[in-house]
C-alpha cells in the first residue's frame, strides 16, 4: 500500500490535477493521497498559502483584504469548472470568508490545503477526509496513538482517501499548523499510521541532486540514500523534502520515493534504511546555507572551567537566541547562528560576554556560509575529509571552521559568503566527478 503526497506545484491548476490523476490511477496501491495548497503556476505567480498570509497581514493592518480573497476564490472555482466537477466549493469559500475577521493564523493559512483536497477528492472519486478528524497534537507533539485509533475507524471500509496536508488539531480542537513544507510531514505521518509499504513524495524535480543545480549545472542525481543522509541534507538547505518528515517513516522503515509529477516516467531518488554498498558514493550530497555569524570565546583550559561555561550559557540564554552549532575545543567555544536569528542582538551578546565573564577574548565573524558534505562513507573512510580539505586549500579558500559530528556522516566547513558557490563547485568537481581516481588515492 502506498501513501502519496503531491506538492503545491503538482496541484497548481487543472492541468496539474490531470497529471496527478493519471499517476494515482496508474497504480491501485496508491490508496491515500495528501495534497499541499495550490502553488505557483505559469499563470499564477503566487502560492495560495502566501495569498492567505497576505490576507492576514491586510486584516491585521485594517486594510481591505477582499480583493485577495476573491482572487483565491476565483482560482479554486476555475479549477473546479475546468475539470467539470460537481463539488460546491463556493459553500466552503463562504464559510472561510465569514471566519476571516476573527480567524486565528493556523486556521486561515491552512485553508489552501483544505480547498485543494476538497477538489482533488472529487476529481479522483476518492473520499475526502479532513485532517482535523484524526491528526491530533497534544502539547505540540503529535499523538500517534490517538491519531492511529481515529484513522483506523475512518478507513475501516477500505475506501481510498484524500487528506489535506500541513495541519491537524490540538487537544482543544483548534487548527494546529506544521512547519512550512508541512505537507511532507503530513504524508509521512499518514504513511506511519497506515503502515504503508512506500511513501511517494511527488514534486517538480526528478529526485534529489548531489548539489544545488543553481550552482552546479547538470548536477548528478542521487539514486539512493539513507534516512539519516536525507535528514542532514534537508537540515542543511535542500528544499526537496522537509527535514521533520523523515522520522515518521524512518521509525517504521518505510522507504521514501521522491518523484516528478511532470515526468513520472523518470527515476527519482529512493530513501531507505541502509543504502546498498555497491551504490554508495564517497559523497552522497553537498548542501549549505549562507549568512551565519560565529561568536567565539577563548579561555585557557576552558573545557575544565565549568563555572565560566555556566556563566556564558546563562548570558546566551538571556538573549533567547537559537544556535545551529556549538563546536568546542580545549580553550575555546563557538556559537554559530543564522544572522537573522541574532539580528540586532549580536553586539549586546558580545558586550555581555566581555563584561560579565572572565574570558581571555570574544571574537565575532560575520558573513559566514556553512557547506556540508554528507555521506555514510565519511566514517568508514576518514581520508575523504582530509582530501576535501586539501582541495579547498589548493583552491585558496579560507576555512573558518570544520565540524565533524559524532554521527560521522556530515562534515561542515565554514567559509566566507563570497566563497560559498566556489566551495560547493570545487568539492563537487574534484570529488564527485573524479571519484574513481579519488578512491584509488585513499
Amino acid at each position: 500500500m502506498k501513501v502519496v503526497k503531491f506538492g503545491g506545484s503538482s496541484v497548481a491548476d487543472s492541468d496539474q490535477f490531470k497529471k496527478v490523476k493519471a499517476i494515482v490511477m496508474g497504480n491501485a496501491d496508491r490508496k491515500a493521497v495528501v495534497v499541499s495548497a495550490a502553488g505557483r503556476s505559469e499563470n499564477e505567480p503566487v502560492k495560495v498559502t502566501d495569498l492567505l498570509i497576505k490576507i492576514e497581514q491586510l486584516r491585521d493592518a485594517g486594510q481591505d483584504y477582499l480583493p485577495v480573497f476573491n482572487h483565491i476564490a476565483e482560482r479554486f472555482v476555475s479549477i473546479r469548472d475546468d475539470l467539470g466537477l460537481n463539488v460546491a466549493i463556493e459553500d466552503d469559500l463562504r464559510v472561510i470568508k465569514s471566519q476571516i475577521a476573527q480567524a486565528g493564523h493556523d486556521y486561515l493559512v491552512s485553508r489552501g490545503e483544505f480547498l485543494t483536497a476538497k477538489l482533488m477528492a472529487d476529481f479522483l472519486g476518492f473520499r475526502f477526509v479532513d485532517a482535523k478528524r484524526f491528526m491530533i497534537f497534544n502539547d505540540d507533539q503529535f499523538d500517534y496513538s490517538e491519531s492511529r485509533n481515529l484513522l483506523k475507524s475512518i478507513v475501516a471500509d477500505g475506501s481510498r482517501i484524500v487528506v489535506p496536508g500541513f495541519y491537524g488539531v490540538d487537544e482543544s480542537g483548534r487548527t494546529h499548523l506544521m512547519p512550512r513544507g508541512g505537507s511532507d510531514i503530513s504524508g509521512s505521518i499518514l504513511a506511519n499510521l497506515l503502515d504503508a509499504d512506500l511513501y511517494e513524495n511527488w514534486t517538480d524535480v526528478s529526485g534529489i541532486k548531489m548539489a544545488d543545480p543553481r550552482i552546479i549545472d547538470q548536477s548528478r542525481k542521487i539514486n539512493e540514500l539513507t534516512y539519516e543522509e536525507l535528514q542532514e541534507l534537508s537540515y542543511m538547505g535542500i528544499s526537496v523534502f522537509q527535514e521533520e518528515a523523515v522520522q515518521p517513516v524512518r521509525a517504521k522503515r518505510i522507504p521514501i520515493a521522491i518523484l516528478n509529477t511532470n515526468h513520472p516516467e523518470e527515476d527519482g531518488t529512493l530513501v531507505v534504511d541502509q543504502a546498498r554498498e555497491n551504490t554508495a558514493n564517497l559523497i552522497t550530497g553537498i548542501a549549505g546555507k549562507k549568512d551565519y555569524v560565529i561568536i567565539s570565546i577563548n579561555k585557557y583550559q576552558l573545557s575544565k572551567r565549568l563555572d565560566i561555561l555556566s556563566k556564558v550559557f546563562s548570558i546566551i540564554q538571556r538573549f533567547d537566541v537559537s544556535f545551529d552549532y556549538l563546536p568546542s575545543g580545549t580553550d575555546s567555544f563557538s556559537f554559530i547562528a543564522k544572522r537573522a536569528a541574532v539580528s540586532n542582538k549580536v553586539q549586546a551578546i558580545i558586550s555581555a560576554l566581555e563584561e560579565e565573564s572572565d574570558l581571555d577574548s570574544v571574537k565575532l565573524e560575520k558573513d559566514i556560509s556553512l557547506v556540508a558534505v554528507v555521506s555514510d562513507q565519511l566514517g568508514k573512510r576518514p581520508a575523504v575529509a582530509g582530501k576535501i580539505l586539501d582541495i579547498l586549500d589548493n583552491s585558496q579558500i579560507k576555512i573558518h571552521l570544520v565540524i565533524q559530528e559524532s554521527s560521522d556522516i556530515k562534515l561542515v566547513f565554514g567559509v566566507a559568503n563570497k566563497d560559498y558557490e566556489k566551495t560547493i563547485e570545487k568539492i563537487y568537481r574534484n570529488v564527485s566527478l573524479n571519484e574513481k581516481k579519488l578512491r584509488m588515492a585513499i
